[in-house]
């Protein structure tokens, strides 16, 4: 028989996120999940399917965001979403399922510090209701894999700039072109054979040196990221190479991602075509970018968003180190 008590935190979680937003008069938006079209991310790669009766391809979507702000562009203010999403080119292993669950909301007139703190609140209102589920002490502290991390607000943060020179002892700002990080790379003692593109480079730095030093006892904020690996994202107002977004990490895992949002058309199709490029330079697999979400942001009023993986949160509140734990089908059961 299985043992489906980790299974049954993970729909305590999900009730609970869900129950936060109604309860802040957010709209719940059922999503779709095919569709022609997705944002062009970097590294984000949708998985295709085709309508035979029609010969046409579409995409598994890889969040709910283009959908959630083409209503926001027709006015539908706060809203949030539960969604599966799909992401292909990424192997499954302990933190990765090729389907898996996805919050995501937007407020309007908001900036990504004002997703910072309700992310705070989320977490931590959710875990007191998960607790208190189970008939468990109220405690604002998550025994996870051997560690106590303490969610109580504030987080402490740092922006990627500060924590590239603490860590790896180099200036981002000055490694942000292929040539200038192929460089910095080498002298680090990296392999930069056959490394053409900035990308795989900025994110070995990242992994080996920023990501692992990440503090462990606490929840970690991690903001303005480089403009051109956040194409959707506003960028800073007293630094524009940067952007306003933030990735938050618990127990050494990456929860969530948001921003405050572009809200210029010309520049979003501008990042669009740069990645477009980028693959098809580099022989890898392109996709019709959304023209209905160029079209819509500028219609879009202020406002911030984030995409968070309930099935990482509830691994926290179950205190699971495999994502298979809380997914009653996961992939690796098929194969």
């Amino acid at each position: 028989m299985r043992n489906f008590q980790k299974h049954f935190i993970k729909e305590y979680t999900l009730n609970f996120l869900r129950q936060y937003f109604i309860d802040h008069n957010f709209h719940e938006v059922e999503t779709p999940t095919l569709l022609p079209q997705i944002p062009m991310e970097p590294n984000l790669y949708p998985m295709k399917t085709v309508w035979q009766e029609r010969k046409k391809d579409f995409y598994l979507a890889i969040s709910p965001e283009s959908s959630l702000k083409k209503l926001i562009a027709d006015g539908i203010g706060n809203c949030f979403a539960v969604a599966k999403t799909f992401r292909d080119l990424e192997d499954i292993g302990t933190t990765h399922n090729l389907e898996f669950s996805m919050l995501e909301w937007y407020e309007m007139g908001k900036n990504y510090q004002d997703i910072i703190a309700r992310c705070q609140d989320l977490i931590l209102s959710t875990y007191h209701q998960v607790l208190k589920k189970q008939n468990k002490p109220i405690s604002n502290i998550i025994s996870y894999q051997g560690q106590d991390i303490d969610i109580s607000s504030p987080w402490p943060q740092a922006t990627l700039q500060e924590l590239f020179e603490k860590y790896a002892k180099m200036d981002l700002s000055k490694n942000l072109d292929t040539e200038s990080i192929i460089k910095t790379a080498k002298e680090k003692g990296y392999n930069v054979d056959g490394v053409t593109t900035w990308e795989p480079l900025y994110t070995q730095i990242f992994i080996n040196e920023i990501e692992s030093n990440l503090p462990k006892d606490r929840p970690f904020v991690i903001t303005d990221y480089p403009v051109i690996v956040s194409p959707l994202c506003a960028p800073c107002k007293n630094n524009p190479i940067y952007a306003q977004r933030f990735e938050f990490y618990i127990g050494g895992m990456e929860i969530g991602n948001g921003d405050t949002e572009l809200l210029d058309s010309n520049q979003l199709e501008s990042n669009f075509k740069r990645e477009t490029k980028y693959r098809q330079d580099n022989n890898l697999a392109v996709h019709p970018y959304d023209q209905k979400l160029v079209e819509a942001v500028s219609k879009m009023p202020p406002c911030a968003g984030i995409g968070i993986g309930i099935d990482r949160i509830a691994m926290l509140f179950c205190v699971s180190n495999n994502i298979e734990d809380v997914i009653y089908f996961p992939t690796h059961s098929f194969i």
